[in-house]
């Protein structure tokens, strides 16, 4: 989909420009550039970032119209959404075409990408310790192909790098906020609080018992706790999540 096996690959420069961008437009120019090597037209980061009251905000960053990129402001664990979906339970990247997804998905985004010229796309999910992210690869190809390993190589590799860049600027722009959890692993904290056993997490929410434990392995590190149940007490003093009444 995104290069053939003879297309040139990413050199380490290359990566040191994107995570060195000193702003998003030169942030985006040079994502632009690397991707065009690739056969990408497009792309979109949907970063997910959540602070140390519990709430999250959406940064959203990418080539596409402000008003189309506007489209995936919906928080990452909207239902309706295959692609999030398979995200949400899955960090193996997604491969897509968009006349697929217009008639599973009633939203408004995927005729967009259609009308836009876009044939088809992979989506990967990545994790950080600020954030929790949706990072999409567009193509127009008039006859979409399997996507050779050395591209998903590639385009992981790429989406590591730019969400390191992302996350380093958004830091400029908000020096004052301090992200904490991820909006999943505050939902299994939360869950945790109220009672659920690990593998009852995980049917909540969709996800194995072995995903939720690393999300709340994470936590326990973040807050600077060794156990659930510390993690638990230590939230509540921080005020991330409210204690049962």
């Amino acid at each position: 989909m995104l290069q053939s096996e003879t297309a040139p690959r990413l050199s380490a420069p290359d990566l040191l420009q994107v995570v060195q961008a000193p702003d998003w437009e030169q942030l985006r120019t040079c994502m632009q550039r690397l991707l065009a090597q690739l056969g990408v037209c497009d792309f979109m980061l949907q970063m997910e970032i959540a602070s140390v009251n519990g709430t999250s905000q959406v940064q959203l960053f990418g080539s596409l119209p402000n008003p189309l990129l506007q489209q995936f402001s919906q928080p990452a664990d909207d239902k309706t959404d295959p692609v999030r979906q398979h995200l949400a339970r899955s960090c193996l990247p997604l491969n897509w075409q968009v006349d697929q997804l217009c008639l599973l998905h009633g939203g408004q985004v995927y005729p967009l990408l259609k009308a836009r010229g876009v044939t088809q796309g992979m989506s990967l999910a990545l994790h950080s310790k600020h954030a929790v992210s949706r990072l999409d690869f567009y193509s127009n190809a008039a006859r979409p192909a399997a996507l050779p390993v050395a591209a998903q190589a590639d385009a992981l590799l790429l989406g590591v790098y730019l969400q390191e860049a992302a996350e380093r600027l958004w830091r400029k722009v908000a020096p004052n906020q301090e992200p904490i959890l991820s909006a999943r692993e505050l939902e299994c904290l939360r869950w945790s609080a109220d009672g659920k056993t690990s593998s009852e997490i995980g049917l909540i929410l969709g996800i194995s018992q072995r995903t939720v434990y690393f999300h709340m392995k994470n936590v326990a590190m973040k807050l600077g706790v060794y156990s659930t149940r510390h993690a638990i007490s230590r939230a509540v003093m921080m005020g991330i999540i409210k204690p049962n009444t």
